[in-house]
């Protein structure tokens, strides 16, 4: 793929996965953030969050990292294909089956009635059904065509978000989730066969095997650990706090992260476009850079004009019983802004094949994680959650040392405009909203005359650089 080319797919795919996110945000958040968070207990959502965790725990162990691999590798043959998709589908129908035993043991361990045993057991099927979907969508991911994934992804999050809510007012309660998990799968099956055609192939290669596993059991150890990582509150602190508590826990990290989402589809893209270059370091210099820079200017506004008007949000927009979250807001948004910086470096050295060296690093935020979390947890209640998080993420710096010794990447240079302009705008929606928002349209009005600051500010700061990628986007 010569570099224009691939230049090209960049655009596309980053025009895409922008498109798809903002829907997806958009009809996620109101649905769940906001319609249900109205009407339904935080106990309610805390069940679901917890199934939610208890299944990513176990389908964590269905990947040994054959699909990243696939996307990595230089060339891949037929082979390589058919055997990553059945060591795949067997590794899911293993997975699904102990689930489905295991639900009455987990709904007695958290005390969950009959219905969150059985949305566990839903959650199961509904995984088995979404494993059949990696061999076409890992083939378009790879040659970067992200928009047959788009159309996908955006008919599933349709599908699930409008039958939940048809269903919570039925009265369904935790089934509604069920159902709404088991209808968003088969859909996106349906779905993703007829926009990428695939024959299905079962067997396996043993040398495909051998070749695909020596960056895919590094690359899916990452991934574990993370999962360990992330995923130690719904698990083990949810002992502790109750349904309750992961229900703030979980509120407050999916609005502090929601910014994160911007930095996750520049993470998508650039993963085989860093493959595609490894072996070209100034192109992989620029690339990054570009990359920091771009997710700054949209991520860093988000980020600061959340925390201005997280209190105006709660108090006219959701409800008045989540107040208790306002702390959690604050200290995850601390590990958001540290994230931008690790998860983009992390990515490149994942992609460029440094992926021991990745491991080594989850290693020791792992460690930190359950070393931290239940302690401040036992003297903190549900709060020490989101200080250990704020702790440990200032070690996300760490990567930026290791990458400066392979390409002299700046990092200063390319994130200090989005920062100030951002700063700045959120000084203003904090003083602003302190003095007008009275209720949900003083807000929106708030939010709306704070994003026309931040515009003028970053094109002030910027304009010849961002002048610059218009136009390179615009050729591409």
């Amino acid at each position: 793929m010569d570099t224009f080319s691939l230049k090209k797919k960049i655009a596309k795919g980053f025009l895409s996965l922008t498109f798809r996110k903002a829907i997806l945000l958009a009809v996620n958040y109101l649905t769940i953030n906001i319609i249900l968070a109205r009407i339904l207990p935080v106990s309610t959502i805390g069940v679901f969050n917890i199934a939610n965790s208890v299944l990513a725990f176990f389908t964590f162990f269905s990947d040994i990292g054959l699909a990243a691999a696939l996307i990595q590798k230089k060339e891949i043959k037929q082979e390589d294909i058919k055997t990553t998709f059945t060591i795949q589908e067997i590794l899911a129908f293993l997975i699904s089956v102990t689930i489905w035993f295991s639900a009455p043991s987990l709904a007695s361990f958290y005390n969950l009635d009959i219905l969150g045993m059985y949305l566990i057991r839903s959650l199961a099927v509904s995984f088995f059904l979404v494993s059949l979907k990696v061999v076409p969508s890992v083939l378009l991911e790879r040659d970067l065509r992200f928009q047959p994934l788009v159309f996908v992804e955006i008919l599933e999050t349709l599908v699930f978000n409008a039958s939940l809510i048809l269903l919570t007012f039925a009265n369904f309660s935790i089934a509604a989730f069920a159902w709404a998990a088991i209808l968003r799968s088969m859909t996106g099956v349906l779905a993703i066969y007829i926009v990428a055609p695939w024959k299905i192939s079962i067997g396996v290669s043993t040398g495909s095997l051998k070749s695909l596993l020596s960056f895919g059991i590094p690359f899916q150890a990452n991934s574990i650990l993370a999962l360990f990582k992330d995923r130690l509150v719904p698990l083990v602190i949810a002992k502790m706090v109750g349904a309750v508590g992961v229900g703030y826990i979980t509120w407050a990290q999916s609005l502090a992260f929601l910014s994160l989402e911007v930095m996750n589809i520049m993470i998508r893209v650039t993963f085989p476009a860093y493959a595609r270059l490894q072996d070209d370091k100034q192109s992989l210099k620029k690339t990054l850079e570009d990359s920091i820079f771009a997710t700054g200017v949209v991520l860093y506004p988000m980020l600061f004009g959340l925390n201005a008007i997280a209190p105006s949000l709660i108090a006219h927009v959701v409800s008045p019983k989540w107040q208790p979250a306002l702390p959690l807001i604050y200290l995850f948004s601390i590990g958001a802004f540290w994230a931008t910086l690790s998860s983009p470096f992390t990515n490149f050295l994942n992609a460029i094949g440094k992926i021991n060296t990745t491991l080594k690093l989850m290693v020791m935020w792992t460690s930190l994680e359950w070393v931290l979390t239940p302690i401040l947890t036992i003297y903190f209640g549900f709060i020490g959650v989101g200080i250990a998080s704020a702790i440990i993420s200032v070690t996300s710096i760490i990567p930026l040392f290791i990458i400066k010794k392979m390409i002299k990447v700046e990092i200063i240079k390319n994130i200090w405009q989005p920062i100030t302009a951002a700063s700045i705008m959120g000084l203003f929606a904090f003083i602003s909203g302190r003095i007008f928002i009275t209720n949900y349209l003083t807000l929106l009005e708030v939010v709306i005359l704070s994003a026309v600051v931040y515009l003028c500010l970053i094109f002030l700061l910027a304009k010849q650089r961002i002048v610059k990628y218009y136009q390179s986007f615009k050729n591409a």
